[in-house]
């Protein structure tokens, strides 16, 4: 069993900042960094349910990596880094080879469309897919669900809020035999990144899952 590094939500969340933001994000793929506060939060719910510890751990649209990071820091086994975008995949290979190396040997780095992955059974899948912020990428982060679906008994997720939006999830997910088991809104900050951006920083409402395989409760 490998080891846990951190002893606490905070402690995760502090490490994590190391961890800088992506200097050439590219708006047509939405690449917002996902806070290390929001990220902590996430990361320390699958790792008291038991579904990180020695667990072989898939980040779709991984981006900065800090999913995967964080995941290896709680005693992943082996952790996958899926992005669209090869530059991204690049600087985070880069920064944790610099800031975590002895880790760095656990994480496996993967260039792909999520639409054209083809993956085998993978323990627990973590993931902040697009919003559909940029016209082109509406409803890209139900593609990215259904792609978790197939693959992963349980599964921790991020979508941009809306009234339709847990209608949505569970008639997706129960029809495949998946069950909702935790929920909560997350007020998800994204800073002035863009030419098109009028504001210090955008809060957007959104939703946090936990999805499971036939199970109820969490």
């Amino acid at each position: 069993m490998n080891a846990v590094y951190v002893s606490s939500k905070k402690d995760l969340e502090l490490l994590l900042e190391r961890i800088k933001r992506f200097h050439s994000p590219k708006r047509y793929l939405e690449q917002y960094e996902t806070p290390p506060s929001i990220v902590a939060h996430i990361l320390w719910k699958a790792f008291m349910n038991g579904d990180i510890l020695g667990k072989t751990v898939a980040e779709l649209g991984c981006g900065v990596a800090r999913f995967s990071l964080g995941s290896l820091m709680l005693g992943a086994e082996k952790v996958l880094c899926i992005d669209i975008d090869n530059d991204i995949l690049r600087y985070a290979s880069s920064a944790l080879e610099r800031e975590f190396k002895p880790l760095s040997n656990r994480i496996v780095y993967m260039a792909s469309d999520i639409r054209d992955l083809n993956m085998q059974s993978i323990d627990t899948i973590i993931m902040n897919p697009p919003f559909g912020v940029v016209k082109r990428n509406r409803g890209l982060d139900m593609v990215f669900l259904r792609k978790a679906l197939q693959v992963s008994p349980a599964i921790y997720t991020i979508h941009k809020y809306s009234k339709q939006l847990d209608s949505i999830v569970l008639s997706i997910t129960s029809k495949l035999g998946y069950r909702i088991t935790y929920q909560e809104m997350l007020d998800f900050p994204i800073p002035m990144m863009f030419v098109t951006h009028r504001r210090r920083i955008y809060r957007v409402k959104s939703v946090f899952y936990v999805i499971k395989r036939g199970v109820y409760g969490s």
